[in-house]
């Protein structure tokens, strides 16, 4: 094909994509072709004036443009993902696959990989890495010189290898060696604490999945049958999970109508999720939370909290209280955007703001107790209560002062 038919083919396509995308009714914003026009005319040059555009790979170019336009937003929960990428995740998801057990986002500021939340009991908690640790280099490699999605996929890997990760805390600079495992995680723990005002139930739920409410549900009777005169919550190091999820555990605890949150998107109509009840006994509850409770962890809090079922006990939360909707694109990717934020059910957005606790835990408190390195069984559901966690000591001391 000549050059000149090469261009004006080129130009034909561009317009076409213009037209047939403010035709389509996405938007009736005289702007956004405006916008439109700089992007199309930059693939315009590529495809027509670049000199090696024979050793190109369009496809990554697309790829990098799109992954460009989330990252201008400065937004760390919107983020896009290629079309083999997106393939991977899928299977991932359906399947065993090794890790470390890290939660995390991209953090636009330090161009890093900010951890939100280590999973309990994985490679990544028993090396000792914490909430807000930034990951600065992967194996050697700076995560600045490579995409979000690569740096995630180069922790990944055969379970059994090793992974070398450069962290960044405040101003210190950390390396840490770790072991890849299969990350199967059991989602609820459960114990008990004997008091000089009676037993005290204490459960652990690590994540927002579809089993979650369930083992969650089945724990509950457990520790309820044994007759406790309070309850300790655990959500520290959530990381959140679904929606839907959340509004079974909060029901769990709140009276049939209570509001739980309220979602408000830009676009469509304001949804207000309400608790469905429950049949257990009202006792006293403390949730404990730290920087690395996230999202559905959030939700919960937030409901127990300004519903006065529960005193709150810890550190201010992560503050991850947007939602994220996935819209599939014509070249097999999907690009995942936040389309609203949840408020609590006072109106607050704690989006990047956090829960604050009624009850405080300092750093300080927190840092005196050494982090377990010993390997954890995190497939047991019942587990020794820590009663030098000094979270766990406030709950109780609490409780007693309740009393």
């Amino acid at each position: 094909m000549k050059k000149k038919n090469f261009i004006i083919i080129t130009a034909v396509i561009i317009s076409i994509l213009v037209g047939t995308i403010v035709l389509s009714g996405a938007t009736t914003d005289k702007n956004f072709q405006d916008n439109l026009t700089p992007l199309a005319e930059t693939l315009y040059y590529i495809l027509n004036y670049y000199y090696e555009i024979d050793k190109a790979d369009i496809n990554k170019v697309i790829d990098y443009g799109i992954d460009g336009l989330v990252k201008g937003l400065g937004d760390d929960f919107s983020y896009y993902y290629n079309k083999d990428v997106y393939e991977e995740k899928e299977i991932e998801n359906k399947g065993e696959y090794g890790g470390l057990g890290i939660e995390v986002t991209y953090d636009a500021d330090s161009k890093a990989i900010k951890i939100i939340s280590p999973m309990y009991g994985t490679p990544a908690w028993r090396a000792g890495l914490k909430a807000g640790d930034l990951i600065i280099s992967v194996d050697g490699s700076s995560v600045q010189e490579m995409s979000y999605i690569e740096a995630v996929n180069r922790m990944r890997g055969e379970p059994g290898t090793k992974v070398k990760l450069t962290i960044l805390r405040g101003e210190e600079v950390l390396e840490f060696e770790i072991t890849r495992e299969i990350i199967k995680i059991t989602p609820v723990k459960y114990g008990f604490v004997e008091t000089q005002i009676g037993r005290i139930g204490y459960v652990r739920l690590t994540q927002f999945n579809q089993p979650s409410s369930k083992k969650l549900e089945e724990a509950l009777n457990k520790i309820y049958e044994k007759g406790v005169v309070a309850l300790i919550f655990d959500l520290r190091d959530n990381p959140g999970g679904y929606l839907d999820s959340a509004i079974d555990v909060a029901s769990m605890f709140l009276d049939a109508g209570k509001l739980v949150v309220t979602v408000e998107p830009r676009v469509g109509s304001i949804e207000r999720y309400v608790s469905k009840g429950n049949d257990f006994p009202k006792v006293p509850v403390a949730v404990l939370v730290n920087g690395g409770s996230a999202s559905a962890s959030e939700i919960v809090t937030g409901a127990l909290k300004e519903n006065n079922r529960a005193v709150v006990i810890g550190q201010k939360t992560f503050g991850k209280g947007s939602v994220q909707q996935g819209f599939p694109l014509s070249n097999g990717g999907v690009l995942f955007i936040t389309i609203a934020h949840y408020k609590t059910p006072s109106g607050n957005d704690i989006h990047r703001v956090g829960i604050e606790p009624n009850i405080y835990v300092t750093q300080e408190a927190t840092d005196n107790v050494a982090h377990e390195e010993e390997v954890v069984d995190y497939t047991k559901e019942i587990t020794d209560v820590n009663l030098d966690d000094p979270y766990i000591k406030r709950a109780i001391q609490y409780f007693i002062e309740k009393r």
